[in-house]
């Protein structure tokens, strides 16, 4: 990122107690455009705290998030999805008895005007609408590669066809950034490969900033342009993969002090 360039995501002095624990003490961090940027650390370190912060989910005690320069601190999950920022969830939080189309068109009520509601109105303005949207989303899922599931209920799906469903969800949305949680867990080394490839291919056909919290490091070394590491709810390293890849505080977050 030049130093002119305004980072796509920005978070500054992020801090969030619970019950007297620290979970994040003064992270700061952006995401450059059209980057493909990392969150890691080990267990507990305040990966998903931070998320959930940037996500709308908590409410930082302190601090500031930025979205193109913009600040969005504070502001509800579905204000941030209208604000072009897009999320997936580690647990697929999606409707399982309902279809991949049905669940993807779900994402589209933050693009439709009115909003959910007027989404199912009769109006001959809101049909015409909502076929845009529909053509929209099998766009999506033709571009994900699951095209032949739009009319499949999701509850069986295979999990690596589910995770699929949630990124495309995400993608509904049309955001400038894309937050994925964990999009490998679970999946073993081949489905894995496949989850690198897609992230990589969904930043470069659609033009967006991609922040991850991964803890397959080889996923993580194979697609981020730069890596941001927690531990204990502070950011002890920030850098290239090479740079990450060696770092002391790094590897003793890790392993732990060296003798």
């Amino acid at each position: 990122m030049s130093p002119a360039a305004t980072p796509a995501l920005q978070v500054d002095d992020l801090a969030l107690s619970f019950g007297g624990v620290k979970a994040l003490d003064k992270v700061s961090f952006g995401v450059a455009p059209g980057n493909i940027h990392a969150l890691i650390g080990p267990n507990g370190a305040g990966k998903s705290t931070c998320f959930n912060v940037i996500c709308g989910v908590y409410r930082a005690d302190r601090g500031a998030v930025r979205l193109g320069g913009n600040d969005v601190t504070g502001m509800h999950p579905h204000q941030l999805a209208g604000k072009g920022l897009g999320r997936s969830f580690q647990n697929l939080a999606l409707s399982m008895h309902s279809t991949v189309l049905d669940n993807v068109m779900l994402a589209r009520h933050c693009r439709t005007r009115g909003g959910f509601m007027a989404a199912g109105a009769r109006w001959p303005s809101m049909m015409s609408e909502q076929a845009k949207h529909t053509a929209r989303a099998v766009e999506i899922c033709e571009f994900l590669g699951i095209e032949r599931l739009l009319h499949a209920p999701v509850g069986g799906l295979s999990y690596g066809d589910a995770k699929r469903v949630d990124i495309a969800r995400a993608l509904a949305t049309e955001p400038e950034v894309l937050l994925l949680d964990e999009p490998a867990a679970g999946m073993n080394a081949g489905e894995t490969a496949e989850v690198a490839e897609l992230i990589k291919v969904v930043r470069d056909a659609l033009e967006i900033s991609i922040l991850l919290v991964e803890h397959d490091m080889t996923l993580v070394m194979g697609v981020a342009d730069r890596i941001t590491v927690l531990d204990f709810g502070k950011v002890v390293a920030d850098g290239t993969p090479a740079e990450v890849r060696n770092d002391p505080e790094v590897i003793r977050a890790y392993l732990g002090e060296q003798e």
